[in-house]
């Protein structure tokens, strides 16, 4: 998002609606369509495929992966859900960032968002997700 990698370059700080404590498997959009591709290739495979980082990182941790990938410090900076709202709507629309704040704030009520290595696309599909200084590269940051 524009806003996020804004900032991170800008001010040295990654904001995001969670809390610092909060893990997260993280994925891009690159490693969603690598899972795609391989699920029209693999018929055999049903159900759900989860799709990110096994162990899941928190918000600092990523932080860091942008900053060794940038050469410089970057702080991670837990915003709220409103806060990223706002920030969000100017690109995708009032009702689009309404819904995304609304998926965060009830994200805050649960203890992680780590997918389930038995429903890995990485046991799954054979699909391993970028590590986070891989997938900056790809997007080219």
């Amino acid at each position: 998002m524009p806003y996020v990698i804004d900032s991170v370059r800008e001010r040295g700080v990654l904001p995001y609606p969670i809390r610092a404590d909060f893990p997260v498997s993280w994925a891009s959009h690159l490693d969603i369509a690598d899972a795609a591709v391989a699920l029209f290739e693999r018929l055999d495979v049903t159900g759900v495929v989860s799709v990110g980082q096994y162990p899941a990182i928190t918000g600092p941790d990523l932080a860091e992966a942008f900053g060794a990938r940038l050469g410089r410090d970057v702080l991670f900076e837990p915003i709220t859900p409103e806060e990223f709202r706002t920030s969000v709507a100017p690109l995708i629309g009032e009702d689009a960032a309404a819904d995304i704040a609304g998926a965060y704030q009830a994200m805050s009520a649960m203890p992680d968002r780590s997918i389930a290595p038995e429903t890995s696309a990485q046991k799954l599909l054979d699909v391993t997700p970028r590590a986070t200084s891989q997938w900056l590269a790809d997007v080219g940051l």
